[in-house]
């Protein structure tokens, strides 16, 4: 088992929200949103020794932002995700329906901006350099 990628108090230090005790289950869920995403990159290298400091920051403020979605959304897996999606009700011919659902900030269960740091930080891309 590998450590985590994010401590509580680096997670506080980027502005991350949630309180200590749910944490641990939500930085767990985050990163394992996340990892597939950037080819478990940190599976093989220790993210407190990369010398790439920008990298460092941009995908522990991802995994800050992934945190603070799924604990706002109430769901940290996907699966719970796409069970807590619900864009309308109908009971009795009363119909109530919302404009967008959580999941419209989400792909493959990565919030959006989670995304936008991830690709800043180059762990996204899968083509050939430019010469």
């Amino acid at each position: 088992m590998n450590k985590p990628l994010l401590t509580f108090n680096r997670y506080h230090d980027l502005g991350g929200t949630v309180s200590e005790p749910d944490f641990e289950k939500l930085e767990s869920d985050a990163e394992d949103a996340i990892n597939p995403l950037i080819n478990f990159f940190y599976q093989h290298k220790d993210i407190d020794n990369d010398l790439d400091e920008e990298r460092v920051w941009l995908v522990r403020k991802a995994i800050t932002l992934q945190i603070d979605f799924t604990s706002r959304l109430g769901s940290s897996t996907p699966d719970e995700m796409t069970k807590n999606d619900v864009k309308s009700v109908s009971i009795d011919g009363t119909s109530v329906s919302t404009g967008l659902s959580p999941l419209s900030f989400a792909q493959q269960g990565v919030y959006t901006v989670a995304l936008d740091y991830l690709y800043r930080s180059g762990l996204l891309f899968r083509g050939i350099p430019s010469c």
